[in-house]
């Protein structure tokens, strides 16, 4: 399949949080037209008709789906599907569909099949000549990409810590993504790359990260991240990265989280749902300003024979925009360039350079400054 003729894009799960947010980027930053699909035909009416007010629905069309009972010989014709769905639960028939039409596919999920395919599966999507894009977003989705800009600003890079801290103003909505990361902490490792190798890393080792845009200094915890886990196979001079992430306020972190934590080992499948609603009321009920999410690497090696330290800080109010935008960003790609097919990581696949130029090009906040040893202080 040539990319330049892929214009029609199957939005699964559009009526959501995430998936209402990436109808009106993809709208407005494609020309492809795109195919709204939900459970609630009226919610599915109600989406088009808030975009008419700025003359984008002629490009849509409304597609009633339930992601768990997919007859897939029923669908309409796509050129790419974008699984904006919270879980990985039913994406069987969705990979099904892609395969039959040969068609591509990009998802946002923190972890499904797709991740550690059965070599079966992944020869079916080669020779499909499918491309496979998952880990979309910002976490997972555009950390590895980060390291990779910062690394090119540098001759050589020695170090990237990736931080990011959430605190949307009213809290997080409970969402199946909401259950989807409290179901992650059952593989749960405090983990980062360190002097070469990967370590696990002691609460008294976890960094303060000073955050742009007011934040300021806060205790971030260590998240592992798949697309992390690959870079120092790309960048071999990289003796240390890890994502590490900021806390939303004292009680989500001190009582809510070792909640989850214990309840990984003990009762994850029927814990996980209460535990997200704790999660999310925590986050509200304790809210405090500054609110917003932000997303930053810092980075530190070699320019020009002196030491080095690039930041680059991006920011916005909606946390769900801030993982929409990003994942329109790599549509753009998938649907103007070409590369192989199989199953791709965004955040290694991806051209960084025009990801970013787009991010910003669609109103996040993007800063970002190189300083040698020389300029620092002057």
């Amino acid at each position: 399949m040539r990319a330049e003729l892929l214009k029609r894009v199957l939005l699964v799960g559009a009526t959501g949080y995430a998936g209402r947010k990436l109808a009106n980027y993809l709208l407005t930053s494609t020309d492809a037209t795109v195919i709204l699909s939900g459970r609630d035909r009226t919610k599915l009416g109600d989406l088009q008709s808030s975009l008419r007010a700025v003359d984008l629905s002629r490009r849509t069309e409304l597609l009633k789906l339930d992601a768990a009972n997919i007859d897939v010989t029923a669908l309409t014709d796509f050129d790419l599907l974008v699984n904006a769905t919270g879980t990985g639960r039913h994406n069987a028939s969705m990979i099904q569909a892609c395969l039959e039409r040969r068609a591509d596919w990009i998802d946002m999920q923190m972890t499904n099949e797709l991740l550690n395919p059965p070599t079966e599966l992944r020869a079916k999507i080669e020779r499909a000549g499918c491309r496979f894009v998952i880990q979309a977003g910002f976490h997972p989705g555009i950390l590895a990409a980060l390291v990779r800009h910062a690394a090119q600003q540098m001759d050589t890079i020695h170090s990237a810590i990736v931080g990011s801290v959430i605190r949307d103003e009213g809290g997080v909505p409970f969402t199946s993504g909401v259950t989807e990361l409290v179901e992650s902490f059952r593989d749960y490792k405090s983990e980062m790359y360190k002097d070469g190798q990967w370590q696990k890393l002691d609460y008294a080792a976890y960094p303060m990260v000073e955050f742009e845009y007011g934040f300021g200094k806060l205790r971030a915890y260590p998240v592992e991240m798949p697309e992390l886990r690959r870079l120092p196979e790309l960048l071999p001079d990289l003796k240390n990265t890890g994502f590490f992430v900021a806390g939303f306020n004292w009680v989500a972190d001190y009582l809510v989280t070792p909640l989850m934590m214990l309840s990984s080992n003990i009762a994850p499948r029927r814990t996980a749902s209460w535990l997200g609603h704790l999660l999310s009321w925590s986050t509200r009920a304790f809210a405090r300003p500054p609110y917003g999410t932000v997303v930053q690497v810092d980075a530190d090696g070699q320019c020009d024979d002196r030491s080095a330290h690039f930041r680059l800080s991006m920011f916005h109010e909606d946390a769900y925009v801030l993982t929409a935008v990003p994942t329109v960003a790599m549509i753009k790609q998938m649907l103007q360039d070409e590369f192989q097919p199989g199953i791709h990581l965004m955040g290694l696949c991806c051209d960084p350079v025009q990801l970013l130029s787009d991010i910003e090009r669609m109103g996040i906040s993007i800063t970002q400054q190189l300083e040698t040893i020389h300029s620092r202080g002057t």
